[in-house]
């Protein structure tokens, strides 16, 4: 699952880098603990003239035809291997891909104990958090889907709803999702699923509004090749969506013998 993401990078680094036309809409500032409900950055291609926006959405991906946009809540990852049949993504997949660029992403999964963490007084309970990025240090971008659902007034949603986010009009609310893949070489002895990574040369085809075939899209939903990513262990702060802060990213020793960790553990997501 891609639960949890890193939002670092500013908004002219990432126009630059994923070569945006215009920049409509940006994050409050650097985000190192970024929970679905949140924002993300992403480029998608402009209904007007093709070029290609930077802008934020929600995480969770809310289809137009929803009542309720909590449904949302629920809609933050999108699996490959179902993205092009599933009701709620189908039409994003044929209509709305975007690019979703991020520093790194977490992953939650085994550690590597110490011998004194292996006596059965020390067992660890709760799983391990890792900080996976690029190796070599570019944003991860990562193929995505957005929607645009506007509020029809139904009486169904109630009345504390957020609408809009930021950039967005007062009866708009435009929201995104990750697509997961079987996970690489890289992250499989952490967690079976990773985010669907684009590599430059992929990114006009993921972005095609030409109606591209759907099987040449699915073609793009591979595990990245090995290599592509690095991870080390953090520290289990990072289960909290409230703790802020570069250091969440900075290595932890998993060597130390720390006081019992918490019992509420951030569950796999991907």
């Amino acid at each position: 699952m891609c639960g949890r993401v890193v939002t670092a990078s500013g908004p002219e680094e990432l126009s630059e880098y994923l070569g945006a036309d215009a920049i409509v809409d940006v994050l409050d500032g650097p985000d190192h603990n970024v929970a679905p409900s949140h924002r993300l950055p992403l480029v998608w291609t402009s209904d007007e003239d093709g070029g290609r926006l930077l802008g934020t959405a929600r995480w969770g991906l809310v289809p137009g035809w929803a009542k309720d946009p909590a449904i949302g809540d629920r809609m933050f990852n999108a699996r490959a291997e179902t993205v092009a049949d599933k009701p709620s993504f189908r039409d994003a997949f044929r209509r709305r891909r975007c690019l979703v660029a991020v520093d790194g992403f977490y992953e939650w999964g085994p550690g590597t104990p110490s011998p004194a963490d292996q006596r059965p007084e020390n067992v660890r309970t709760s799983k391990q958090p890792w900080y996976i990025q690029r190796a070599d240090g570019d944003p991860l971008v990562l193929a995505g889907l957005w929607e645009r659902w506007v509020d029809t007034g139904s009486d169904d949603r109630p009345p504390e709803t957020e609408l809009s986010v930021h950039g967005s009009s007062g009866d708009e609310l435009r929201t995104c999702a990750v697509i997961t893949v079987q996970a690489n070489g890289d992250l499989s002895p952490v967690h079976h699923r990773m985010p669907a990574v684009l590599e430059p040369v992929e990114w006009d085809a993921w972005l095609d509004t030409d109606d591209p075939d759907r099987h040449d899209l699915e073609r793009l939903l591979a595990p990245a090749a090995e290599g592509t990513l690095s991870r080390h262990p953090v520290d289990r702060r990072v289960n909290n969506a409230r703790n802020k802060g570069a250091d969440l990213l900075d290595l932890f020793d998993l060597t130390r013998i720390d006081t019992p960790p918490p019992t509420a553990d951030q569950g796999a997501l991907w």
